[in-house]
């Protein structure tokens, strides 16, 4: 029986499309199983830092929605703006930012098609769809978020730790809207164990609030009550809850012939909750490994290039969020601190280098942003 691809890729996500564009790119022939209909929207902030969008060789500018130049960070009734370097951080609408990367991978994309069940054999894998379906390749990249069938299937699937964030979308009007036209914010204090969020979008803006722990019980009240301080009405307004799957060492992420990639494999930001660019990152790194013939390297590969700082970050996220006040005061105030946070999410420093340097940041504590009126 032959093969209908080279790889099928279960997911199309930013995780999916990445692998999906590199395979091409290197010859192996993808097709990308996709439950939804696209574009299909995806509960997600939206933020992408300027360094996932440079792992490819085409602008994405057509689908961003905002580019960032400020933001704002308020610890109850104190707040700063710190300026954002130029095209170091984008805001997107998932939806329309997953679609976009799909069509350049150039892969097949088969829409509406929940897969049901994997079977791997001596030589392939077999994806079984709900309507039916049956679609054999050489190997299998599960992109399928953070309750994978693809793991669950494969036996893949382990207990993680789980985050949660909680997110609407909202039009303010136009005055709160364009105020910010450029700016995002970020609040402290609000929980424990995580912060509320305004990620702008072209025409509305983007509320959120979560945790690095379980548990969305008094989320929406907290972020009902953090938004009504900003002058923002969302009563009324639908939220959705999402699970962030947190990164942990011990995770499967290959088994025979397939690979797990961005949320499948547990690659959120345990301090940030940032999860799209370690889908990019890892669904390439996937797509090497297979064009390589080297699936059993991809593990060591993820340790090496994203699970190294991110166990750097869980332990900045311990000191951060059980000191948020004076980490407002003595951290997120400072100019060096907040730049060097940009550049650890653009890749160009680690979390690891970030914790060392604490001290000198409070050394430089002079340099701290005046808080606004």
């Amino acid at each position: 029986m032959g093969f209908d691809a080279d790889v099928i890729v279960v997911g199309g996500g930013p995780g999916g499309g990445s692998a999906a564009y590199f395979l091409e790119q290197k010859g192996l022939r993808a097709v990308i199983v996709e439950r939804d209909r696209l574009p299909r929207y995806k509960t997600c902030a939206g933020g992408v830092p300027g360094s996932a969008l440079q792992l490819f060789p085409f602008s994405f500018s057509r689908v961003i929605e905002q580019r960032m130049e400020q933001g704002t960070f308020v610890y109850g009734g104190r707040r700063v703006t710190q300026p954002v370097p130029q095209d170091s951080l984008f805001m997107v609408q998932r939806g329309v930012f997953d679609a976009f990367l799909l069509r350049q991978s150039g892969a097949e994309v088969l829409e509406g098609e929940k897969a049901e069940t994997v079977e791997e054999g001596r030589d392939g894998v077999t994806v079984s769809t709900r309507s039916g379906k049956r679609l054999r390749a050489r190997y299998l990249i599960g992109a399928d978020g953070p309750q994978s069938r693809v793991a669950r299937c494969a036996g893949m699937a382990q207990t993680r730790d789980m985050g949660v964030g909680l997110e609407m979308e909202v039009d303010p009007g136009p005055e709160i809207l364009d105020s910010y036209r450029g700016r995002f914010l970020v609040g402290l204090g609000a929980l424990d164990n995580g912060y509320y969020w305004i990620f702008p979008k072209a025409d509305h803006l983007s509320l959120g609030i979560g945790r690095i722990v379980k548990g969305k019980s008094q989320l929406l009240s907290r972020l009902q009550q953090a938004m009504a301080g900003l002058g923002i009405e969302v009563q009324g307004h639908s939220s959705r809850a999402h699970p962030l799957p947190l990164y942990a060492p011990q995770i499967l992420r290959q088994k025979g012939r397939i690979l797990l990639v961005g949320d499948a494999a547990g690659l959120v930001d345990p301090l940030t909750g940032e999860g799209i660019r370690h889908a990019m990152v890892s669904g390439k790194l996937a797509a090497e490994a297979l064009a390589q013939g080297e699936l059993a390297s991809y593990p060591q590969w993820v340790r090496h290039h994203i699970g190294k700082d991110l166990l750097w970050a869980s332990r900045l996220a311990r000191l951060f969020y059980s000191r948020q006040r004076e980490c407002f005061e003595w951290l997120v105030r400072n100019r060096y601190v907040f730049q060097d946070m940009l550049r650890i999410v653009n890749c160009s420093m680690g979390y690891r280098t970030g914790l060392f340097k604490i001290p000198l940041y409070l050394l430089y504590c002079g340099l701290r942003a005046p808080l606004e009126e």
